[in-house]
Order: structure tokens, then C-alpha cells, then sequence
């Protein structure tokens, strides 16, 4: 490289972030009017900077850390050392080549498509915990409505009713159940909305039943629209109760009030990107799942067992079956 092209990107670069003075500045614009080369090598300096500028902020190794420190320190040792040979007239500032930079920016980008996914998949593996955390939360308030309702744990109360809109019947949403331990003082609303999803805040008024729409909760809880409810001291329920699933991250069979059939053999819902799902069993405990057949004897616990159409009025087939309800129903109206 000759001193000329040396000269040329300090020049340019210096131009580029600001730094150079007005009559610089001047006879470097006239010259890019007319010098070709000299406005490729501003156009290849610009796109550069740009490429450093562009790539995201993360938190780089350390010894990339010291060497770019260590760069910088040499840099200040040849300015220092060429000002007192005299070389140049004027003061330099600490810069790089077009090389250096070029280097520097390749690095970064290499950075981004190294880290960035892994960051990206431990921050959802974050909200996973999260998630199962607030799964046992909801547990720890059933069980406490249980212990004050004769260990029944809590139901929609209606004997019944459909639970998927359609023209011209009404709708009861099986939240309702779930919303008796906001309305109870168990549970905060907020606790019913997956940290992977998020959702909107809403004030508890006096009379209301129901969570108001579906972007106020995000988990599916076990079909609690029938006369009778779960007990959790009956005997038949004590003895699978650490596979008896009652709650989960939202169903992916059920959207906007609506069916979804090419979802059945689907293994996850959109919660945590369709890669599992925390379930929380009768006995308050939580486990991540990646498949939906975690339920008593493998049962899939999104589907009322063996049925593969629904019309919004199907129930359990047993008293062991899971068959966790979409999160909110909507009335369709």
C-alpha cells in the first residue's frame, strides 16, 4: 500500500466521521467529483463504517476485548512516535486502515452470526423457566382454592354448555374456571400470561367472572365444564395424580374460537415457539414436555382421547382423561 492510499483513507475516514476541517473538507468533496478512485475508495470506507455501525450490540469474547485494546495502544505508540520523527506536520488521531477496518468489521458480523443465535435460544430458555415457575405459582393457588372448597379444585360452573363459538349458541369459556382464583384473591391476573407471550393488564371489577379476552391469558386448563368437578381426594385421582395433567402452556388446536384440525398431530403450542410445553399435574407439580402425550397412559393431553373432530361441546372420556380447553373462549360475537 503507498503512503498516497495511506493518506487518501485517513483522509477519508476522517471526512466520513466528522473530523476533518472546512477547507479540508472542501478539497475533499471537489476531488470526489472528479477523481473515480478516489470516490470508490469513499463509497468502500463508508459501506465499512456502516457494516460497524449495523451490527447488533453483544457482549464479545474478552480476548477480543484485549486485542482491540491492545490495537489501540499501538496505534497511540506509532502516532506518538512519527510526530517526533517529524513525518507528518499535523497531529494524527488514532485510526485505522481500510484493512484494520475492514478486519474489525468482519470480526463483529462473524460475532452476530456466532452469538446472537445462542443468546437468542438461551433467552428462551429463560422464559421457559419462567414460565414453569408461574405454571407451579398457579399450581401452589389451585391447590390453596382446593383446601377451601372440599378439594375440589375450581370449575366454569355450568353443567352445560360449548365451549367453541359457532352462529347461533352461546359460548361459556373454561377460563372462567381459572378466573375464580383471581376473583378469590389466589392469584394476580398477571400470573395467567406465559412470560414467552406476554399479554395486557386489566383491572378486576366487581361481578366479573371471566378473564375479558383471550390476550389475558395464555394457558389451557383441564375441561371444568360438567357437573361434577376434579377432586383431589378421590381416591381414583390420588392414585395418577402425578400424571394427571390439568394445566398447560396454551393448546394449539383451539384459535380464535375456532377448531384448527391441522394442528392435531401437532407437538406443542405457539407459547415457547412450538418447541414443548410446561404442564402442571394434580399433584402441583411442573414438567417441560415435548410432546403432548404426557397425560395418564400417554394420554395426548390437548385431545378428549380418541376423538379427532370437534364441534366445541366434546368432554373427557373419563375421569382420568386430560383434555385441556383452549386458554379463552370467544363468544363470537
Amino acid at each position: 500500500m503507498t503512503q498516497q492510499r495511506v493518506n487518501d483513507e485517513l483522509s477519508l475516514i476522517d471526512f466520513l466521521s466528522g473530523n476533518c476541517e472546512a477547507s479540508q473538507a472542501s478539497g475533499i468533496k471537489e476531488r470526489l467529483e472528479k477523481d473515480e478512485d478516489f470516490r470508490q475508495l469513499h463509497d468502500d470506507i463508508k459501506n465499512t463504517l456502516n457494516a460497524v455501525g449495523l451490527a447488533p450490540e453483544i457482549e464479545a469474547p474478552q480476548d477480543l476485548v484485549e486485542k482491540t485494546l491492545a490495537k489501540i495502544s499501538s496505534a497511540k505508540r506509532t502516532e506518538a512516535l512519527i510526530a517526533k520523527q517529524e513525518i507528518r506536520r499535523r497531529v494524527l488521531r488514532p485510526t485505522l486502515s481500510l484493512r484494520e477496518l475492514t478486519a474489525v468489521a468482519a470480526v463483529i458480523l462473524l460475532a452476530v452470526i456466532v452469538f446472537v443465535p445462542s443468546i437468542q435460544q438461551a433467552r428462551q430458555k429463560q422464559l421457559a423457566i419462567q414460565c414453569a415457575s408461574q405454571a407451579g405459582r398457579i399450581g401452589s393457588a389451585i391447590l390453596s382454592f382446593a383446601n377451601a372448597n372440599n378439594d375440589q379444585l375450581p370449575t366454569a360452573g355450568v353443567a352445560e354448555a360449548r365451549w367453541l363459538a359457532n352462529d347461533s349458541e352461546p359460548v361459556v369459556s373454561n377460563s372462567a374456571g381459572l378466573f375464580k382464583l383471581v376473583g378469590a384473591g389466589f392469584a394476580s391476573p398477571t400470573l395467567f400470561q406465559c412470560p414467552a407471550v406476554g399479554g395486557r393488564s386489566f383491572v378486576v371489577q366487581s361481578g366479573m367472572a371471566d378473564f375479558p379476552a383471550d390476550e389475558h391469558i395464555s394457558y389451557s386448563y383441564q375441561h371444568s365444564l360438567g357437573s361434577e368437578a376434579v377432586r383431589r381426594d378421590d381416591p381414583e385421582m390420588a392414585m395418577v395424580a402425578q400424571r394427571m395433567a390439568i394445566l398447560s402452556d396454551s393448546t394449539p388446536l383451539f384459535k380464535k374460537g375456532r377448531f384448527h384440525p391441522d394442528k392435531i398431530s401437532a407437538q406443542a403450542g405457539d407459547n415457547h415457539r412450538a418447541k414443548g410445553q410446561n404442564v402442571l399435574y394434580l399433584d402441583m407439580h411442573v414438567d417441560w414436555a415435548e410432546s403432548p402425550n404426557v397425560g395418564v397412559g400417554g394420554n395426548n393431553i390437548f385431545l378428549a382421547e380418541g376423538i379427532y373432530k370437534y364441534k366445541g361441546t366434546e368432554k373427557p372420556t373419563g375421569p382420568t382423561d386430560t383434555f385441556l380447553l383452549p386458554a379463552y373462549s370467544s363468544s363470537g360475537r
